[in-house]
């Protein structure tokens, strides 16, 4: 079924509400959804189809804990590239499994990344992997204040 129309149409409060849900839990039935918000399954469904079409649901994923896969160190790290690098910095990053996100950005940074390592023996290694394409600030991270969670929409 084409229900390709719908991104015309604008993301309405209803829609919201089925992607906060999600958000919340992304294994909540279309029946538990219908019922928080007061509709049908069917229209429920028909929506998170549409929603999902239009790009406004790009997929379901799984929140781990890093720590308890032993990974307990996370960093912030903001990298400047030499010139010519900015290319392969961005591939390197890619290739990186540490690096778990990655912006480029506006300013004096070209990159910042996020970076989740066993240890601080882990850290450097795979920042040293940069260091001949780019120089690198790191701040390790002692808490989060605000986990991640969706934008105002």
């Amino acid at each position: 079924m084409n229900r390709s129309r719908y991104v015309t149409r604008s993301i309405d409060k209803t829609d919201r509400e089925i992607i906060f849900a999600l958000s919340g839990n992304g294994r909540m039935t279309v029946r538990e959804i219908a019922a928080e918000i007061g509709m049908s399954s069917p229209s429920i469904t028909d929506r998170i189809h549409k929603l999902t079409d239009a790009g406004a649901i790009r997929g379901y994923t799984v929140a781990v804990d890093p720590k308890v896969f032993g990974l307990d160190i996370a960093a912030h790290v903001k990298i400047i590239a030499m010139p010519g690098q900015v290319n392969r910095l961005a591939q390197m990053l890619i290739d990186t499994p540490q690096i778990i996100e990655a912006d480029r950005v506006t300013g004096q940074d070209c990159f910042i990344a996020k970076i989740i390592v066993r240890d601080v023996t882990e850290l450097e290694t795979v920042l040293d992997q940069f260091l001949p394409f780019s120089s690198a600030d790191t701040a390790i991270v002692q808490s989060s204040t605000v986990a991640l969670r969706l934008p105002k929409i």
